[in-house]
């Protein structure tokens, strides 16, 4: 049985080890354990945090901010527009009920207790925990604060696993598992969540999904696959999950293991496995562009794993303000902002020239064959996986059918680098298309209703932009 303590061990040898290792890779896609030298300067952390002030995404002193704003009615109004549009969400709503289940099911659902995938009910139910927990901090009605607790204790007090007969189970431990442990960390200290039920809803959290998050970052499913099997948005999304729970209960040795993984972990949620090219801008700007590992697989997928980082990187962000002697907080400045540039390339990939802010509208920025490309060879043999059917060989950047859509988190990049950094065009405009960005609920519907709509939290233009 894995465990809390066996998995916190399990980080801190990891931990102890990675400032040894490397998270570059050979030819064929296999670890190098030989760190090269231009990475020498890295040391693994071991740091103790304050987490006073920090919820999540934000600051208390956030909240405070924008709910003076809307109170006196200077805040801009696109600001006042994505207020009005999450009161109306659907999953903001007072009368909203949950359905917590017995267990999450995603994957092959054979032999569960249900014979079916019900995540859904998880996916639904988190949101409207985070979409209500922002709308407390916003109005001070107790009324939404007193909603989300009854949605986060009702999960706790029925749900005992997540399962499946596949891997798929990991997704919604990390996705799931991410938006509940936000809302928990928005509502942490509401006077209305006794602390027995807080510390139930820990627990929960830490036996059903962080054990999960922690044994897939350290063993992604076991010896039959190689590190880089899975793609960027898997690290990414266990990684937030893993994060925010650490956050939530306080457990140094969670945020540590994050902050090592970012630098230096095994899978592709490593920054240097993230970029996977550096290249020029194909219109004339000069700017620096730099290869997300997801673009030649889709196009979906690589604006999942875009955002995605953007949450993680805010939040490490939002911990670097109560602790500012820990600079490796600071994830959108690693290796020279490769954040940015990893978001100005898949910006530009899915941009169109019109003004709609669905973005489905107009000639597209640039060709597929006008945009730059790094062969990626993704588990070819050699790699480690004992099948290799899987693998594939990209050559282009995939110009599918889900190239141009939408999803929110853009404005958390134009936010955090807009003041300070001039290379920022593509995705400031991406940001300005579809602002306010709104999320899964809205009337607008963009992001639609499956699994895609929920992976990423959304709702930022309230909240960043000034």
């Amino acid at each position: 049985m894995i465990t809390i303590k066996n998995i916190i061990i399990a980080g801190l040898v990891c931990c102890g080890t990675t400032a040894a290792t490397s998270c570059q890779e050979n030819e064929y896609g296999t670890v190098d354990l030989t760190l090269p030298a231009e990475d020498n300067s890295y040391q693994a952390v071991n740091y103790s945090y304050s987490y006073s002030g920090a919820a999540g995404l934000y600051t208390d002193a956030d909240f405070a901010r924008v709910k003076q704003s809307l109170d006196d009615g200077t805040a801009p109004q696109a600001v006042k527009d994505e207020f009005t549009n999450l009161k109306a969400s659907k999953y903001a709503q007072l009368t909203y009920t949950p359905d917590p289940q017995d267990e999450i099911v995603r994957g092959d659902a054979t032999g569960t207790a249900t014979g079916k995938e019900n995540y859904a009910s998880a996916m639904r139910d988190a949101a409207a925990a985070y979409q209500m927990a922002l709308l407390w901090k916003l109005t001070g009605n107790n009324s939404y604060a007193d909603k989300v607790v009854a949605i986060l204790d009702a999960w706790a007090a029925k749900c005992k696993q997540i399962t499946s007969n596949d891997a798929n189970q990991v997704l919604a431990a990390g996705a799931q598992g991410f938006t509940f442990a936000t809302a928990a960390n928005i509502v942490k200290n509401y006077g209305g969540w006794t602390a027995a039920k807080r510390e139930a809803f820990k627990q929960w959290l830490l036996s059903v999904f962080a054990t999960k998050n922690g044994d897939f970052l350290k063993n992604h499913t076991g010896s039959n696959v190689c590190a880089e099997h899975y793609w960027s948005n898997w690290d990414l999304v266990n990684m937030c999950s893993y994060m925010a729970i650490g956050i939530f209960a306080e457990d140094n040795t969670m945020v540590n293991y994050v902050v090592n993984y970012f630098y230096q972990g095994v899978g592709n949620g490593c920054i240097k496995r993230l970029v996977r090219g550096t290249h020029t801008d194909p219109l004339g700007t000069g700017e620096t562009l730099c290869q997300n590992q997801e673009s030649g697989r889709d196009q979906g997928h690589s604006e999942m794993s875009m955002v995605v980082t953007a949450n993680l990187a805010q939040m490490a962000w939002i911990l670097y303000q109560q602790n500012p002697n820990y600079k490796e907080l600071d994830f959108f400045a690693a290796d020279d902002n490769a954040i940015l540039k990893m978001g100005e390339y898949v910006a530009l990939f899915n941009l169109r020239n019109g003004t709609d802010n669905a973005n489905k509208n107009g000639q597209w920025l640039v060709t597929a064959q006008q945009m730059p490309f790094s062969k990626f060879e993704y588990c070819q043999p050699g790699c480690g996986c004992k099948n290799t059917s899987h693998g594939a060989i990209h050559t282009q950047a995939a110009d599918d059918e889900g190239r141009g859509g939408v999803r929110p988190g853009w404005e958390i990049l134009v936010a955090h680098y807009g003041a300070d950094h001039g290379n920022i065009r593509y995705v400031k405009q991406m940001a300005d298309k579809i602002r306010p960005e709104g999320g899964a609920g809205e009337s607008l519907n963009r992001y639609g209703d499956n699994s895609g709509a929920f992976d990423q939290l959304g709702w930022s233009t309230i909240m960043l932009y000034k």
